[in-house]
């Protein structure tokens, strides 16, 4: 399958993704400045959104740069991978409606784990083909990333699981910070050779 053809799909796909989470932020009716306020917990959900999809655009920038054949499961893999990012358009707007409330909060949460569930399935492929295609180098490059050794590895998972129920238990508006937390010192780690692929 042509790679180029599934990298402009997958672009175009996250590129609608951020057009609807901005068109969600509303314009306010008055001209009085402080019309703004009651937008401000949909402007902090939209940002965390905006960052979580910027370095998951990055991260899976990398990895498609490192296959070098897109087999039919790299493809539906990605298909999976983008319906679980489409997701985030409608817990973003959910959880702007209030920071603090749980239902929203498990929702957002839900849509995280899915995403996280279908980033794997997709890095597992994409490993899995360079391998059989004898690129042990590129398959090593994309285990090595940051993000993918730490949602492999058990003892992280289950620290975030936890974490993940205290606060969606006592304090919902937390689940944002580790969802922040996690993009930041997770997947915003990128491997050194990420700014010399081209």
């Amino acid at each position: 399958m042509n790679k180029s053809r599934v990298e402009a799909f997958t672009d175009a796909v996250i590129a609608i993704i951020v057009t609807i989470m901005i068109l969600e932020f509303k314009t306010p009716e008055s001209l009085k400045f402080e019309a703004i306020f009651p937008q401000i917990p949909y402007l902090i959900s939209y940002m965390v959104g905006y960052l979580f999809i910027g370095v998951a655009w990055y991260n899976h920038h990398y990895m498609f740069s490192k296959v070098h054949k897109v087999t039919k499961e790299i493809y539906w893999a990605n298909n999976f991978w983008m319906f679980a990012t489409s997701f985030l358009p409608v817990a973003t707007a959910w959880i702007g409606k209030n920071l603090n409330a749980r239902g929203p909060e498990i929702f957002y949460t839900i849509v995280y784990a899915l995403w996280t569930i279908s980033y794997l399935f997709l890095t597992h492929k994409i490993i899995m083909s360079d391998e059989l295609n004898g690129h042990k180098k590129s398959a090593n490059d994309i285990k090595n990333m940051r993000i993918y050794k730490a949602l492999t590895n058990w003892k992280i998972v289950s620290i975030i699981v936890l974490a993940d129920i205290l606060v969606l238990t006592f304090f919902p508006a937390g689940q944002l910070l580790i969802v922040t937390f996690q993009i930041i010192f997770l997947g915003a780690k990128f491997n050194e050779d990420s700014d010399n692929l081209f």
